[in-house]
């Protein structure tokens, strides 16, 4: 009985996790302890795809989200710099307090690195970033 009982709880702690990552990320998310930033992230999830938009600071350009997929408590999506010269590709694993990412950055042949900020080979490779208010 004890035996069931934990697979229970454990089964519905997953789904909790599940509904919550594919559900519940719909809106605004920002870092604010990064260069340049605050970065912002707008997600809209229709079933397993995301879309949404990109931008560096509140008056920044937005840029759209492409490749944009949800599984579980995992998102991940592309986008492309402003200038064009850099692919972002975001990796991130969702909380209810956070989404943590991880980015890479391919440039393209003769393509600039670019700063520091979300779009830039320079920034950070790992950031978390939370429900704006």
């Amino acid at each position: 009985m004890m035996i069931r009982r934990v697979l229970v709880t454990a089964a519905l702690l997953f789904v909790a996790v599940e509904g919550f990552g594919q559900n519940e990320i719909t809106g605004r998310w920002q870092t604010m302890n990064v260069p340049n930033g605050p970065w912002i992230i707008d997600l809209q999830v229709n079933g397993t795809q995301v879309t949404g938009n990109v931008r560096q600071g509140a008056t920044g350009e937005p840029v759209a989200i492409y490749f944009g997929s949800i599984e579980g408590n995992k998102v991940r999506f592309k986008v492309n710099s402003p200038d064009g010269d850099r692919i972002v590709t975001f990796t991130g694993t969702i909380t209810r307090a956070q989404i943590g990412f991880a980015r890479a950055v391919d440039i393209r042949p003769g393509g600039a690195r670019g700063d520091t900020g979300i779009f830039g080979a320079n920034a950070v490779s790992y950031f978390a970033a939370t429900r704006a208010q």
